[in-house]
């Protein structure tokens, strides 16, 4: 199910061809502050029509972009840290942001070590509506970004074996926690049956990640029975960049086939 905060979009534009990022900030704010205001909200279900969630982060193209979409995922993520092999400019990146609002899904930037300002100004250049912090750096500016108008998946770390290793978030101060191996896009899966995700820090739930494929992401959803779950590298092709349409498409196929399982709690 999907946080009953609503999507937020934007697609402002100036006499130049977009807003300066001031403007544009101050216009998702107003957005923002409209959409906490609303008093009837609603919670939306997965686009694939699971409960489960799916994120198909590592998105490099609009072209994969779209791809993700047309699978049904929720969130689709993109690398913003400059020293990663799957980064994205701020062109690009608001490519990718524009293809997933068209289609109803959430565009999301990876930061690493980057501050809450710079965080806010790349998404707001971007058309960006929600920021993963993903190291240390910047889960620090987690805090520097409470009552912006982004919403936040506040990254943890864990051992093979499923035990955490990151402090978790203060109550109440992000979207998502998402669960992922001790090196992001290493490929390396968890022990689903030892995984013990906090409870009661995020506003939303919980998302999965860390070797997932094809193959394993029923497992995992039986096992873990996680908000959502997080892809990358399990659906890339060979040049381990863009996105494989088959593995894509077989990956949120079985997320679906996962929640119908009767060892489903």
């Amino acid at each position: 199910m999907l946080c009953e905060r609503p999507m937020i979009s934007c697609n402002g534009r100036s006499a130049a061809g977009r807003r300066s990022p001031s403007m544009q900030s101050h216009k998702l704010h107003q957005e923002y502050q409209h959409v906490r205001r609303m008093s009837d909200f609603r919670v939306a279900a997965s686009r694939s029509g699971a409960p489960t969630l799916l994120k198909i982060c590592g998105v490099t193209s609009a072209e994969d972009a779209l791809m993700a979409a047309e699978a049904g995922a929720d969130l689709i993520g993109m690398i913003m840290w400059p020293k990663a092999k799957r980064s994205v400019s701020d062109a690009v990146a608001m490519q990718i942001a524009n293809v997933a609002k068209q289609h109803g899904a959430q565009p999301v930037g990876v930061f690493v070590d980057e501050s809450a300002d710079l965080i806010v100004e790349r998404c707001d250049r971007a058309g960006i509506t929600v920021a993963q912090l993903h190291g240390d750096g910047a889960r620090a500016a987690l805090l520097g970004l409470q009552g912006k108008h982004l919403q936040i998946v506040y990254v943890m770390h864990a051992t093979p074996d499923g035990q955490l290793v990151t402090s978790p978030p203060p109550p109440s101060s992000c979207d998502w926690v998402l669960v992922d191996g001790l090196q992001g896009g290493s490929g390396q899966a968890l022990d689903w049956t030892q995984l013990q995700p906090p409870t009661g820090v995020a506003r939303c739930g919980w998302l999965l990640a860390g070797g997932l494929q094809p193959d394993n992401v029923s497992t995992a959803v039986r096992l873990a029975h996680p908000t959502g779950v997080d892809v990358s590298s399990g659906v890339c092709g060979p040049d381990g960049l863009e996105k494989d349409r088959t593995k894509v498409s077989q990956f949120a196929q079985a997320v679906r086939e996962a929640v119908t399982d009767p060892a489903v709690a």
